[in-house]
C-alpha cells in the first residue's frame, strides 16, 4: 500500500538547495543597448553570441555560431568607474580562453579621443595582460605610455582593481540593484495574460478543457517562438541566484506563480498541461493517427525513476555549486534559435519524432523540469510496509 507524504518535504529539499547554493553576486548592464559581441570579436573572432550577466567573480561565457564556449569575459564596469581616463570612465572588456588566461582587452564605448585609444591599439598597450591569470594580473606591474598617461595608468589601475575584486584581494562593496517590474513587457503581453488566465479557468472548469489544444497552439506561439518564456531547471536556478531581479514583468510573476501554486495547493498540472511550450508540440504531434508505441508498466516505472535520479542529480550539482550547463540538459532554448546548439536542435528532433509514437515522452520520462512540478503536485511516495 501506498501512502504519499505531505509536501512538506519537497518544500523542505528544495529550501536546502537554495540555501546551500553557491551564488554568484551579479552587477547591473544593459546588455540590450549595449551589444558586447562586435567588441569581443576583435579579440575571438568566433564569438557569435554570450553570456548575459556581469558577475562580480565568476567569468562569463563566450559561444560561437554553434553553441560552443569559445573562452570568457568580465566587464570592469561599474565596479571600476571610479578610475576614469583623460575624458571619462574607461569600460573594459577582458576577454580569456577556457583556461581563464587573458587574450586581450578592449575598451567599450567612452569619451577619449579615438586617435590616441588607436594609437594605444598599434603599440599592443592593450595586450600588455595577455597571457596572464587574473592571479598574476594583481601583482603585475605595467609602465604608462608617454603622450596618454592619463588613460594607460587608467586602463591598468583598472585592470588591477578588477583583478582583486575578482579573486577577492580588493573589497567590493555591491550596489543594491533595483529593478523595475511591467505590467506591459511588448505588445504581446496582453495575449500572454489571456493565456494564462484561460488556461487557469480551464484547469477548474471541466467544460473547457476541449479547448486546450487552441491553448497549446497559442502557447507554443507565443510563449515559445514569440516572447521565449518557459520555465526550465535553469530558469529556477536562476531565481535562486537572482531572487526577485529576475522578474522583469508581471507575465513572468504569474506564469510561476500559477505554475506553483496550482499543484502546490490544488494537487493540479498547470504549466506542463496548458503552457509549456515544449509539452504542446509532443501533444499535437502526438495526434497524428499512427499505430501507437506502448511501454510495459516495468519499463515505465524505470523510466520514471530515472527521471527522479537526474532531478536530485541536477539539485545536488546545484547546491555544490559545480558547474553545469543547464541549457544543455533540457531542450527548451530549441524556441531561441538564435541561441540553440546543435545538440538541442538534433535531441529536439529526435523527441518529436518519438511523441508520434510515444505519449509525450519527454514530459513523461525525461523532463527534471516535470518532476518538480510533479513533486509539488504529488508529493514523496513511499511504500508502507
Amino acid at each position: 500500500m501506498k501512502r504519499y507524504f505531505l509536501k512538506i518535504p519537497v518544500i523542505i529539499l528544495l529550501a536546502a538547495v537554495i540555501f546551500f547554493i553557491k551564488r554568484e553576486p551579479k552587477e547591473e548592464f544593459d546588455f540590450e543597448t549595449n551589444d558586447l559581441i562586435p567588441y569581443i570579436q576583435k579579440i575571438i573572432p568566433a564569438t557569435a553570441s554570450v553570456e548575459e550577466a556581469n558577475y562580480i567573480n565568476k567569468w562569463s561565457l563566450i559561444f560561437d555560431s554553434k553553441g560552443v564556449a569559445v573562452g570568457k569575459f568580465i566587464l570592469t564596469t561599474p565596479y571600476c568607474d571610479n578610475f576614469t581616463g583623460y575624458a571619462g570612465p574607461l569600460p573594459l572588456i577582458i576577454a580569456a580562453d577556457s583556461d581563464e588566461k587573458i587574450l586581450g582587452l578592449e575598451l567599450l564605448p567612452n569619451n577619449e579621443t579615438p586617435s590616441w585609444i588607436e594609437g594605444l591599439k598599434n603599440i599592443k598597450f592593450f595586450n600588455s595582460w595577455n597571457g596572464k591569470s587574473l592571479v598574476e594580473v594583481a601583482n603585475l606591474q605595467i609602465d604608462a605610455v608617454t603622450g596618454a598617461t592619463f588613460t594607460t595608468v587608467a586602463v591598468r589601475d583598472i585592470v588591477k582593481k578588477r583583478s582583486g575584486i575578482f579573486t577577492g584581494s580588493f573589497k567590493y562593496e555591491k550596489e543594491k540593484q533595483k529593478f523595475l517590474v511591467k505590467w506591459m513587457e511588448d505588445a504581446y503581453s496582453p495575449v500572454l495574460y489571456f493565456i494564462l488566465l484561460a488556461s487557469l479557468t480551464a484547469i477548474f472548469i471541466r467544460k473547457l478543457n476541449k479547448y486546450r489544444t487552441y491553448l497549446q497552439i497559442s502557447s507554443i506561439i507565443f510563449f515559445g517562438l514569440i516572447s521565449g518564456k518557459f520555465i526550465s531547471i535553469y530558469f529556477l536556478e536562476n531565481i535562486s541566484i537572482n531572487g526577485l531581479a529576475i522578474f522583469t514583468s508581471f507575465v513572468t510573476v504569474f506564469l510561476i506563480g500559477f505554475s506553483v501554486i496550482v499543484p502546490l495547493i490544488f494537487n493540479k498540472h498547470f504549466y506542463c498541461y496548458y503552457i509549456c511550450p515544449f509539452g504542446g508540440v509532443q501533444t499535437l504531434l502526438g495526434k497524428i493517427p499512427v499505430k501507437k508505441f506502448r511501454l510495459n508498466s516495468r519499463t515505465i516505472k524505470l523510466l520514471r525513476a530515472v527521471r527522479l535520479i537526474v532531478f536530485i542529480s541536477i539539485l545536488i550539482t546545484i547546491a555544490a555549486g559545480l558547474k553545469l550547463d543547464l541549457t544543455q540538459i533540457e531542450p527548451f532554448t530549441v524556441f531561441i534559435f538564435s541561441s540553440a546548439s546543435m545538440t538541442v536542435i538534433i535531441g529536439s528532433t529526435v523527441i518529436f519524432i518519438a511523441s508520434i509514437f510515444v505519449k509525450n515522452p519527454w514530459c513523461v520520462y525525461f523532463c527534471p523540469t516535470g518532476q518538480f512540478f510533479d513533486l509539488l503536485k504529488d508529493g514523496i511516495k513511499v511504500k508502507k510496509n
